[in-house]
């Protein structure tokens, strides 16, 4: 312990914040509303497939689209009540989603993110949403010195079952943060689109 002291190689534990652990709170929460859109979509999609609707135009959610679905006569009541709930909570989840990205870009305007906030942004497929997660979540990145730490905490390494001379890779660990780690792999793909 002495020698770690003297050479400075022990590094002091980011602890968090209550702002920190509020902020993390707010963001799952609105990553949570952003997965009940999905599946209100999806569920609308099957709705209209179960019943013999079936869109001819190019893409799904357009204003074309949306247009076609608030069309939809299902000729019965039950049926045409049920298709306009599920209307109704999709577009009150969307309006939520509205208000909870509004509130992530004021607190990334806070003197506290603000600076860290646009650094991150510099990165292609990061938006102040994904790089405001990483610092309520992460905190100090400067306790990571190389970019395979920083990979490893979050299980974006490959998993290893070596036995001898034996090795055997296998996909990632998974072991770490997951909501940080499905927020990076979102922007890398972003990144990977933004480069071809």
């Amino acid at each position: 312990i002495a020698k770690c002291l003297a050479f400075n190689t022990y590094k002091p534990v980011y602890v968090p914040t209550e702002e920190d652990n509020a902020v993390k709170e707010y963001i799952r929460m609105r990553d949570d509303a952003k997965a009940a859109a999905k599946r209100y979509k999806q569920q609308i999609l099957s709705f209209c497939v179960r019943h013999g609707k079936h869109y001819d135009g190019k893409g799904h959610w357009t204003n074309k689209h949306i247009a076609w679905l608030s069309s939809l006569d299902f000729g019965n009541e039950i049926l045409q009540e049920t298709f306009q709930e599920y209307l109704r909570l999709l577009g009150q989840t969307l309006e939520a989603l509205e208000r909870f990205e509004k509130k992530i870009n004021e607190i990334s305007n806070l003197d506290r993110y603000a600076e860290n906030v646009r650094k991150l942004n510099c990165f292609l497929g990061i938006a102040n949403v994904i790089a405001l997660a990483m610092l309520a979540e992460i905190g100090d990145f400067s306790r990571f010195s190389t970019a395979g730490q920083f990979a490893s905490y979050l299980g974006l390494v490959p998993g290893e079952h070596s036995s001898g001379e034996k090795h055997c890779r296998c996909g990632i660990t998974k072991a770490g943060n997951a909501h940080i780690r499905t927020l990076i792999t979102e922007a890398a793909q972003c990144y990977s689109r933004g480069r071809t």
